[in-house]
């Protein structure tokens, strides 16, 4: 099965569950750059988790059924696959924090192409291992696991970026399905969207995850190179250790969004969290559409 008949036949709306956060909302001037996480933000989810976390409940049925939809054979076994699929997991996060990484992202292909292997050899598995029919069963997984829809008027919002001559770009923790959910959702390539394809930084790609100070400081750089200054940039996103402290930290303007109770994080027992404020706090785009244009 394709890649976007995956993506359209598992997912469908999400509704976002009210949260108590209440807006703080002001005019922006001069904004010339927004940058936006992915899950939470422009993605409603079910999950207050990643799917790789292990707050995650990771279940053998799910795994089966993502290799059965994916063209693989599966037979009798004793093994327990979610286990099994953790520990991979676990490993290759462990492989990266012994380069020294101190918030560490994996290559969830790598960790599948492993997994995989295992499951060919033991016999559990049959079929055609390419990289293509890995990818097939990762997105089938993750939409399984971790259902996403773009909240309410986010697509709209990014179309005005682009009608307003402000750029925009991606700082997110994401594999390689999260570009691709993004398009296959949104009905068009992210360029076509206005995103611009060197300020949009996937963890994956840089081993990096949030709130590292890599992926922001590196989108700061590309931005200068535009002749945009960090205050003249705004993040947004849904998280105040992972996205408010690293973007603040740069010098972007931050804008916390708080349209889903699933997905808010404040970290209020964190200091660094407690002591920052958030420039604007929207609940729905079209706040944070009064505020920019």
């Amino acid at each position: 099965m394709p890649l976007n008949k995956i993506v359209t036949s598992l997912l469908q709306p999400i509704e976002a569950i009210a949260s108590p956060v209440k807006s703080k909302l002001k005019k922006l001037s001069g904004i010339r750059a927004v940058i936006f996480d992915v899950y939470g933000t422009l993605f409603i989810t079910k999950s207050a988790h990643s799917s790789l976390s292990e707050s995650v409940i990771q279940s053998d049925t799910t795994i089966i059924e993502a290799l059965k939809e994916s063209d693989f054979d599966v037979f009798e076994h004793d093994a327990n696959l979610s286990n099994l699929y953790m520990e991979y997991v676990r490993a290759h996060y462990d492989i990266r924090r012994a380069e020294g990484i101190a918030y560490p992202e994996i290559n969830i292909g790598d960790v599948w192409q492993d997994f995989l292997n295992e499951l060919f050899i033991g016999g559990i598995i049959d079929g055609d291992l390419t990289e293509r029919s890995i990818r097939r069963v990762i997105m089938c997984y993750e939409c399984k696991i971790n259902p996403v829809w773009p909240a309410k008027k986010s697509l709209e919002f990014i179309r005005n970026l682009q009608d307003n001559d402000i750029h925009a770009g991606i700082i997110a923790t994401g594999q390689f399905y999260t570009p691709k959910i993004m398009e296959i959702l949104y009905q068009n390539s992210l360029e076509t969207l206005g995103f611009r394809q060197s300020l949009c930084l996937w963890s994956y790609e840089y081993k990096h995850r949030k709130p590292s100070s890599l992926l922001f400081n590196t989108c700061k750089g590309r931005l200068q190179s535009l002749g945009i200054d960090p205050q003249e940039t705004i993040y947004v996103g849904n998280d105040m250790l992972n996205d408010m402290v690293p973007a603040r930290k740069v010098g972007f303007k931050t804008a916390l969004f708080t349209g889903n109770a699933n997905s808010t994080r404040l970290h209020e027992d964190i200091a660094e969290c407690a002591k920052i404020k958030p420039t604007i706090i929207f609940n729905n785009f079209d706040q944070l559409a009064n505020c920019i244009f």
